[in-house]
């Protein structure tokens, strides 16, 4: 018998239509694969809408803030709906680069130094940088590189916390690590074939993720084999650490001696077909329909199993 599938797509985020385009591709894949679903939009209604629906499992095309931070996860996990993807800890860890990074770093997984800042007690008049420039400056949490800037020098660090203060009261100023943008898919407990990232100018933005043709994707990465290797056992490792479930996508700076430095994990990262996580997982030989048929057949709970 054919699960009955929710599709949660929308969302209230800043990536909403990062969202739909998702949905789209999801929907289009549940046709193929002949499943019973039914399309949901995660708003203010989502907990009623989903009993409503009764679904056995949830899949998740969603991003952003109220979807890949635990929020969604834990409405379905009350309702005892099994879902696609991480779980609550997991979800709402990784979505918070500060907590991420420092757990990342007390388990020896390299980070780049950072500042922190609470923008609901700190004054701009008394803020002194205490990195040197280049620094990157950008909401704890968000995603798709919304309110990123990388600022050149200490002078433009002050309008960049600005930007990122409207998206997140806590902001992170790291350095700056030079060298190549590398990111790892992770499905199945297995680190896919590792995709380098070269936007044509600036650096990966939201334009330049999201503009056709704004940026080169290389897959496999140009990179020497070893610190290929290298990059996909760190994102195997962050991955275990940080109790990713079923997928997801390790993103790093690796600079020029090889060294992977941790950016960013996303739990529900893009699933279009032309997607990063489900380009790698067509590269090794697993189209995407079956790619999407994965993560609804491994949907759990965070209890699942235990009393």
């Amino acid at each position: 018998m054919s699960k009955k599938v929710v599709l949660l797509q929308g969302g209230l985020g800043a990536e909403r239509d990062v969202s739909l385009a998702t949905g789209r591709a999801f929907a289009q894949a549940l046709d193929e694969l002949n499943y019973d679903y039914v399309i949901v939009e995660a708003d203010a209604n989502l907990p009623s809408a989903l009993e409503k629906a009764k679904p056995d499992v949830a899949l998740l095309a969603l991003h952003g803030k109220y979807a890949e931070d635990g929020i969604v996860q834990g409405i379905c996990e009350y309702l005892k709906i099994p879902y696609s993807g991480s779980g609550v800890l997991a979800s709402s860890l990784c979505m918070d680069k500060v907590f991420s990074k420092a757990v990342l770093q007390q388990q020896g997984v390299l980070v780049a130094s950072q500042q922190v800042l609470d923008m609901r007690y700190q004054s701009l008049d008394d803020f002194k940088l205490e990195l040197e420039a280049p620094v990157v400056v950008k909401p704890s949490r968000e995603g798709s590189s919304v309110g990123i800037t990388i600022c050149k020098t200490s002078e433009d660090v002050l309008p960049a916390i600005k930007e990122a203060a409207k998206y997140d009261y806590h902001v992170m100023i790291e350095t700056f690590i030079p060298g190549f943008e590398v990111t790892v898919p992770i499905l199945a407990g297995k680190a896919l074939t590792p995709i380098e990232i070269r936007p044509k100018e600036g650096f990966y933005d939201y334009k330049n993720k999201y503009t056709k043709g704004n940026t080169e994707y290389l897959l496999p990465p140009s990179l020497p084999e070893p610190w290929i290797a290298h990059c996909q056992e760190v994102a195997l490792k962050v991955s275990q650490i940080c109790r990713l479930k079923t997928y997801g996508r390790i993103d790093f700076r690796v600079d020029p001696n090889g060294k992977p430095y941790v950016l960013e994990i996303n739990t529900l990262p893009g699933c279009t077909e032309t997607s990063l996580v489900p380009q790698s997982a067509k590269h090794d030989g697993i189209p995407f329909s079956e790619f999407v048929k994965i993560l609804v057949d491994s949907a759990s709970l965070d209890y699942q199993g235990v009393q």
